[in-house]
C-alpha cells in the first residue's frame, strides 16, 4: 500500500492508488433498489485496499467520512485505516445486506458496492460485477 499525502487537516486526499482497484460502477444518474457497483479486491484484507478504494471514488462521492462491513477477521487485526485518515471503519449496519459494502460521502448517502470474492476466477468475477451493475441484482449467485 502506497503512502498518502494528507491534506492540510490530515487524512485525505490520498496519493495516486498503488493498485487500480477492480471497480465498476452504474452511472451516477442511474437508480438502483440493488448496489451502485461491485469491487472485486485482490486480497482478503479488504482494509489493506481502502486507500486505493476511497481514492479511486473521490471523484463520485467526494471525501470518505465512513465505510461499513461486515469485515473478515485479517480485515479486523490488520487495519490499513488510521485515525488522520478521517475515515471511519464500521460493522455493518442492521439491514445492510451481506457481501455489500457502504461507502459514505459527506452527504451520508452511501455508495453501495457488492463485493466479489477475490478468491474468484476472472471470468466469474467479471460477469458478477457486470451482473450487479447492469440489472440492479442485490447480489448475483
Amino acid at each position: 500500500m502506497g503512502r498518502f499525502q494528507a491534506g492540510a487537516d490530515g487524512g485525505q486526499p490520498f496519493d495516486t492508488p498503488t493498485r487500480t482497484p477492480r471497480l465498476l460502477l452504474r452511472e451516477g444518474d442511474e437508480e438502483s433498489g440493488g448496489v451502485d457497483g461491485a469491487w472485486w479486491p485482490r486480497t482478503d484484507n479488504l482494509t489493506s485496499e481502502l486507500h486505493d478504494l476511497v481514492t479511486v471514488l473521490a471523484p463520485r462521492l467526494g471525501a470518505t467520512t465512513r465505510v461499513s462491513f461486515d469485515w473478515n477477521a485479517l480485515s479486523r487485526s490488520q487495519r490499513r485505516i488510521d485515525a488522520p485518515d478521517g475515515i471511519e471503519v464500521t460493522g455493518s449496519l442492521p439491514d445492510q445486506p451481506p457481501r455489500v459494502m457502504y461507502v459514505f460521502g459527506p452527504h451520508d448517502r452511501p455508495l453501495r458496492l457488492l463485493v466479489i470474492s477475490p478468491a474468484m476466477t476472472a471470468d466469474v468475477a467479471h460477469s458478477q460485477m457486470r451482473t450487479a451493475v447492469g440489472t440492479g441484482v442485490d447480489q448475483p449467485q
